[in-house]
């Protein structure tokens, strides 16, 4: 096993406790939607989360989120705070899938349950990947909100939308890197909590 293969090895070991207990609290409150989102997800990262992977950041990611709006802030949070320990790669994608959704939703759940302020803890790397063009171009205000893409979509895509504005909203809005957003902070929070009630119904 080279030293690699022995990082990704002790990052899941550390990360397997945390999903085992998110595991456990969510199938006391089974419901369909709670399997696809938490239960699901948990059963596949204990199996296999290589930090080296897109689609196991990307899943990791998304249940962090999906605990975020179900209320579980500190099993959240102890998902996020795992991040730090390992260097990820951060790529853009057109749908925004990955790890790097996951240092903003930290910012928030510190400040509002710790009165924390992260802000400053962020990856060189990820700063490099917030500064490129290609994604300073998607976080402009008002298409940060995707109220286009959402109002035009069918029901079965609503999810994956509202996701995907969450993920532009905190987890790059948070950062506090970018000042049209920082400028129109009060009407992003406003939407981000209308989008997480809509996430929340069944």
């Amino acid at each position: 096993m080279n030293e690699l293969q022995q990082e990704i090895k002790h990052f899941h070991e550390k990360l397997t406790p945390i999903l085992e207990k998110v595991l456990e609290q969510y199938q006391k409150k089974h419901t369909s939607k709670t399997y696809q989102t938490i239960i699901k997800p948990c059963k596949r990262l204990i199996q296999k989360c290589s930090y080296k992977s897109n689609s196991d950041t990307s899943c990791l990611c998304t249940l962090a989120y999906w605990l975020y709006i179900y209320g579980d802030k500190e099993l959240a949070l102890e998902i996020c705070e795992l991040a730090h320990e390992v260097s990820f790669s951060f790529e853009f994608a057109c749908w925004n899938d990955g790890i790097q959704n996951i240092y903003g939703l930290e910012i928030r759940i510190a400040r509002e349950l710790l009165g924390e302020n992260r802000k400053n803890k962020l990856p060189p790397d990820l700063l490099a990947y917030c500064f490129s063009k290609k994604v300073k171009k998607e976080l402009t205000y008002p298409k940060i909100l995707r109220e286009d893409k959402i109002a035009d979509c069918n029901s079965n895509f609503l999810t994956t939308e509202l996701l995907l504005a969450l993920y532009n909203m905190i987890g790059l809005g948070e950062t506090g890197l970018y000042a049209q957003l920082n400028e129109n902070w009060e009407a992003i929070e406003e939407t981000i909590n209308c989008y997480m009630d809509c996430l929340k119904e069944e």
